[in-house]
């Protein structure tokens, strides 16, 4: 390489090099997003505030959420009142489609009060394992439901 060409080489090694570091903060950005959206809608969902956990979902999941809230028993607000704390919400992982606008994210819940047979009082939980599906629209992540979230057990059923 002729000494001419250096200044033109290091400059567009250095424009590759800041192009990748812009890329690489671009995707931390966005993964703090999915998961400041995720941890919102679980901390909400988890500790039965399905109306807060709507802004963080896709509009046509809202049905799921308004299914969740009909089957709400006076008994399961009487338990969710006496409990000193709420729901913990934790993400374990996640992975990214191959066109990096949908996410699969698996979450830990600790000591909620679990629905899982509709018309039957909940009960209380230790922890269990789930699996959310999250979208990005217009720049935003927002949480996907198909059905309410199953625990990973129930699932392999």
């Amino acid at each position: 390489m002729s000494f001419r060409k250096l200044p033109f080489a290091l400059s567009l090694f250095a424009f590759c090099l800041l192009a990748a570091s812009l890329g690489a903060c671009h995707h931390q950005d966005d993964e703090a997003l999915l998961k400041e959206t995720v941890d919102s809608f679980a901390t909400n969902y988890y500790n039965w505030r399905f109306e807060a956990a709507k802004a963080y979902c896709t509009p046509e999941s809202g049905r799921w959420l308004r299914y969740a809230a009909s089957q709400v028993h006076q008994e399961d607000v009487d338990i969710l009142k006496a409990q000193a704390q709420g729901a913990k919400c934790e993400i374990q992982d996640i992975a990214y489609a191959d066109n990096d606008t949908t996410a699969t994210v698996n979450i830990s819940v600790r000591d909620f009060l679990r629905m899982d047979t509709i018309g039957t009082v909940a009960h209380l939980t230790d922890e269990a394992s789930y699996t959310l599906t999250a979208v990005r629209r217009n720049e935003k992540w927002k949480v996907a439901l198909s059905s309410l979230p199953r625990a990973l057990k129930e699932q392999e059923r």
